[in-house]
């Protein structure tokens, strides 16, 4: 029987360490996780997570991005049909429970993880650009900048993340809900619900 080569038994190891980072992180976050743990569960040498990761911060860093790289590619951007969209997003955290416990961790330990990682960050422009294309065709509101409009879909949309410390107990009436409110949002003539406050207010 032919051995594995080293490069292939490499891609192994990393594959098995950031599975178990995942587990690990999602249960005690970056400042509770222990690296012993996570080689001991993944069969590898601890001084190897080093290696590969640089440190503990650096390897919740590519968990995080290894998995929200992976959520970019499973679920694009429809800018036609923006509750579909988050409706999806809902359906990805719930059927990967584990991921809504990170994106816990991620907000309380690492605020500023999203803005330093390049893949998310290109996949938000695109998105923005998407929206802003559909709001010049007439087909979103245009009452809210794309940027703006978009963090507004992902906040009502990450609301069920934070509102429920497990996904297993999300509900069909929660993405019903979560319908309604994009909709509702994001329809083409929705003018703004409240003036801006002036000083004096």
């Amino acid at each position: 029987m032919q051995k594995e080569t080293p490069v292939r038994d490499a891609e192994a190891t990393r594959r098995r360490v950031l599975d178990a980072a995942t587990a690990e992180f999602s249960a005690f976050g970056l400042a509770g996780a222990r690296t012993a743990r996570i080689a001991a569960a993944a069969h590898a040498n601890q001084r190897m997570i080093y290696a590969y990761f640089g440190n503990k911060d650096g390897l919740f860093d590519a968990v995080l991005e290894h998995h929200i790289t992976n959520a970019q590619h499973a679920v694009t951007l429809d800018a036609s049909d923006l509750p579909g969209y988050a409706q999806r997003v809902f359906d990805f955290y719930h059927a990967h429970p584990h991921l809504v416990r990170l994106a816990l961790w991620q907000s309380l330990e690492r605020p500023e993880l999203m803005e330093s990682l390049p893949a998310v960050v290109t996949a938000m422009e695109a998105k923005v650009t998407a929206i802003s294309r559909a709001q010049q065709a007439g087909h979103v509101t245009s009452a809210v900048p794309a940027d703006r409009l978009l963090d507004q879909i992902l906040t009502l949309t990450h609301g069920n993340i934070t509102a429920a410390s497990h996904a297993e107990a999300w509900t069909a009436q929660q993405r019903h809900d979560l319908g309604v409110a994009v909709t509702a949002l994001t329809r083409p003539g929705r003018a703004p619900t409240a003036p801006e406050r002036g000083d004096g207010a």
